[in-house]
C-alpha cells in the first residue's frame, strides 16, 4: 500500500472514532478534530528498511499537512538505521537528509539508537544533524509511549 493510501485509510479510521471526517473525493485532504486542547504526540518506530523509513517519512509529511501541531518523533534503529545517515538515498533517489531537515523544521523529532550505531560500527559522526543519539532505540519508544505518546510502526 503506498503512502498516501495509508493517510485515507488512517483519515476513514479516525472518522469512525468520531475524531475526524473523510474528505469527499476531490475536496482535500481529511480535516482532524482533536480529542484533547493538548497536541498529540506519536512516536514512530523505524527499524526494518529503507523503504520502511521512507514510508513513514511520506506519512508524517501528510499527516502535518492535516493537523500542524502533532508533536512527532522518530526512532531509528536496527536494520533501517541507515535513513538516519549522512548520504542515505530514499527509494526514490532523493537523500533522506532532505526530507528530515525539512520535517526538523517543522518540529519532528530524530532519535537514533547508539546500540545499532555500535553493533554495526557506524560512527557516531555518520548521523544526520537533526538526530541525536539514545542509548538505546527500543527503550526510547518504551518510555515516550509510557509518559502516553501514541505509538505508529509503518
Amino acid at each position: 500500500m503506498n503512502p498516501r493510501d495509508r493517510l485515507k485509510v488512517l483519515g476513514f479510521g479516525l472518522a469512525g472514532l468520531g475524531v475526524a471526517q473523510a474528505a469527499e473525493p476531490g475536496l482535500g485532504p481529511v480535516k482532524s478534530a482533536q480529542l484533547s486542547s493538548e497536541p498529540w504526540k506519536i512516536v514512530m518506530q523505524i527499524s526494518d528498511s529503507l523503504e520502511q523509513a521512507y514510508e513513514g517519512l511520506i506519512n508524517i509529511q501528510n499527516v502535518l499537512q492535516i493537523d500542524p501541531k502533532l508533536k512527532f518523533t522518530v526512532v531509528g534503529y536496527s536494520r533501517a538505521i541507515r535513513f538516519l545517515l549522512n548520504g542515505t538515498k530514499t527509494p526514490s533517489g532523493a537523500l533522506f537528509a532532505g526530507m528530515i531537515g525539512d520535517l526538523a523544521n517543522q518540529g519532528v523529532v530524530f532519535k537514533a539508537c547508539q546500540n545499532t550505531l555500535t553493533f554495526m560500527k557506524i560512527p557516531s559522526s555518520d548521523v544526520v544533524l537533526e538526530a541525536t543519539l539514545v542509548p538505546a532505540g527500543v527503550y526510547e519508544v518504551v518510555r515516550l509511549q509510557a509518559q502516553g505518546w501514541f505509538y505508529i510502526k509503518p
